[in-house]
């Protein structure tokens, strides 16, 4: 394939938990992705049934799809013959992409789906969103073409923060982004946090919370079998998909995972390009 040939992406999504307003979300992703020029998207709300052969002709999928609408219910597993075209499709060469939520892999899932994404959120094993809203994300790899060129730190804007990020035994995770979660982060809370987080609770026992303190890792990428995956816990609102530095390691990881190599470069702004509007690789502008 050339580099001037488009990239076919097939963005699966459908059941996804309440808090987000997913539909927006995925006209985002798609109109970021296609501004480029080297992606072509197709939206599915109906993956089930997906066989080796209808998925052959993409060159990776987008996953924004966690299998709940309220976080109490049932999870809504993929049947068993297209969680294995799925995991036959990257494991042979191919490209997957985790999209924020679709990183909350609890156990019913099956164990290679988890492998797959190299590292993962458990709710039921000490996951958790951290309180705040906005954060700091520093770059914890500069030198992978996805993230070359980019700020060391940078802020993630009306986002979730998912802590305590478990890393599958048999994976090859490269993290690439990562954000601090605080102690304090739990004890002085804003009053607009999600009524499930953790919040205004006693500091010695926020210090029990599995991997509390440390860098937690927002962004990375695995290796699984013959294919690639990037990963995002990022991403709930537009916030953070507005921001130059996120939307640029976005393209440039679903490129990467795609073909293993990245084209992309960070949207021109020179000039009159200034004047641009988001997604800034095309002019988002009507007046202009």
């Amino acid at each position: 394939m050339s580099n001037n040939e488009r990239l076919n992406i097939l963005l699966i999504t459908g059941t996804v938990t309440r808090e987000h307003d997913f539909h927006t979300i995925n006209d985002m992703l798609v109109t970021l992705l296609e501004s480029t020029g080297r992606f072509k998207v197709k939206i599915t709300e109906q993956f089930d049934g997906a066989t080796k052969k209808s998925l052959e002709s993409y060159d990776a999928v987008l996953i924004n799809y966690d299998g709940k609408y309220y976080m109490t219910d049932p999870l809504a597993v993929f049947e068993d013959t297209t969680m294995e075209a799925l995991r036959d499709f990257v494991a042979e060469g191919k490209g997957a992409v985790f999209f924020h939520s679709s990183l909350i892999i609890e156990k019913d899932w099956p164990d290679y789906y988890r492998e797959m994404a190299g590292a993962y959120c458990s709710f039921e094993h000490g996951s958790r969103k951290n309180p705040k809203s906005d954060a700091m994300i520093t770059m914890a790899n500069l030198e992978h073409p996805i993230t070359k060129g980019m700020s060391k730190e940078w802020m993630a804007v009306e986002d979730d923060f998912f802590a305590s990020v478990t890393k599958h035994p048999d994976s090859h995770v490269q993290v690439l982004a990562t954000f601090d979660d605080n102690v304090d982060d739990y004890v002085h809370v804003p009053g607009f946090a999600d009524c499930y987080q953790p919040q205004n609770v006693d500091i010695e026992k926020v210090k029990q919370y599995s991997n509390v303190g440390q860098k937690t890792p927002c962004v990375w990428i695995n290796n699984y079998g013959k294919g690639r995956t990037f990963c995002t816990t990022l991403g709930h609102s537009d916030g953070t998909i507005k921001r130059v530095n996120y939307l640029t390691m976005f393209v440039r990881g679903v490129e990467w995972a795609a073909t293993g190599e990245v084209t992309l470069d960070f949207p021109d702004r020179s000039g009159d390009k200034r004047l641009w509007s988001w997604p800034f690789y095309k002019n988002g502008r009507k007046d202009l």
